[in-house]
């Protein structure tokens, strides 16, 4: 299982995570993830991957960081869901299928294809 600890400043490190947490004695890589969206905004997030025997361990991690402040903000902690290609949350398959119903996005753009 793979725990997200997200909300954070720029310039938090994982030491000071694990400091706020006072209880952190698991043994688990931890992984930093820093990116920018589609608007152009930074994040920044924590990855810890616990191993399938470890699960309780992390639940408890949720559960005990959850609502811990950090620098003024809420740690958002909790279970992270990995998402297929191009985090696509579509069905599989869907630009091989045809679509029979009416294009909603007709723009002037639009107008002259055959989407």
């Amino acid at each position: 299982m793979d725990v997200f600890i997200g909300n954070l400043p720029a310039s938090t490190s994982f030491n000071e995570i694990r400091k706020l947490h006072g209880n952190w004695n698991f043994d688990v890589p931890v992984k930093r993830v820093d990116g920018q969206d589609r608007h152009g905004n930074a994040y920044h997030y924590f990855l810890a991957r616990f191993p399938p025997k470890d699960e309780a361990e992390a639940e408890r991690m949720i559960q005990e960081m959850a609502g811990i402040s950090c620098y003024g903000r809420v740690l958002d902690v909790r279970e992270f869901i990995h998402r297929s290609y191009s985090n696509e949350r579509r069905a599989l398959d869907w630009r091989e299928k045809r679509w029979d119903q009416p294009e909603r996005r007709m723009t002037e753009r639009r107008k002259g294809s055959k989407h």
